[in-house]
């Protein structure tokens, strides 16, 4: 657990209760169908799970205390979310053309390499700069799980704008203010590493 200057609590999200996941992954339309299975699941695999399922996925993820993301919190209330994890556990990026693509020559089955897929902050919650607390709090968790390389695919605004919805993944501005160099790119998708 981390506490932030800005007095956000960022937890893992093992170690939070149901109700926090709810109040942030079960507000936002998008993560709510998701459950953060989007990047872990390859496209058929995804297609063949609803809602319930991925929901469930991510309860026996917490309850075997493995790494899926980290909650923040203000006071009692949950604000957001970042995915994070050992990247090998997303099944969808080395299936993904515009990754693999700005990506280039990489070992996809590095658990040294830690990956970040999303962010989720409820509307009420943005612009209060809890992504930006949210990214340094995984950054330190991954690297205190041995990550030796972080990675992300973040939008690159100044290429396409788009909806605050579509930006889950994160901004590139967003990456690069916290010392991520681009690696690659398709189009606006962007490899970022750290």
């Amino acid at each position: 657990m981390s506490e932030s200057a800005a007095g956000l609590t960022v937890t893992p999200a093992e170690l939070v209760p149901d109700t926090a996941i709810d109040a942030v992954l079960g507000a936002v339309t998008e993560a709510s169908r998701c459950w953060c299975r989007w990047w872990m699941l390859a496209n058929a695999d995804y297609a063949a799970t609803d809602p319930q399922s991925r929901r469930a996925a991510l309860d026996g993820d917490r309850a075997a205390g493995l790494s899926t993301g980290l909650i923040a919190h203000r006071g009692e209330d949950a604000v957001g979310w970042v995915g994070v994890a050992p990247r090998p556990r997303y099944a969808r990026l080395p299936r993904t053309k515009a990754i693999t693509t700005a990506a280039g020559d990489t070992d996809w089955a590095d658990e040294g390499v830690w990956s970040i897929v999303c962010f989720t902050i409820p509307r009420q919650h943005r612009g209060q700069g809890v992504a930006h607390h949210l990214l340094d709090a995984a950054i330190e968790h991954a690297r205190a799980n041995g990550a030796h390389t972080i990675e992300a695919y973040p939008h690159d605004t100044d290429v396409s704008a788009k909806p605050a919805g579509s930006l889950n993944t994160g901004t590139l501005r967003l990456f690069t203010a916290h010392g991520f160099t681009e690696v690659g790119r398709m189009g606006p998708r962007v490899v970022v590493r750290a």
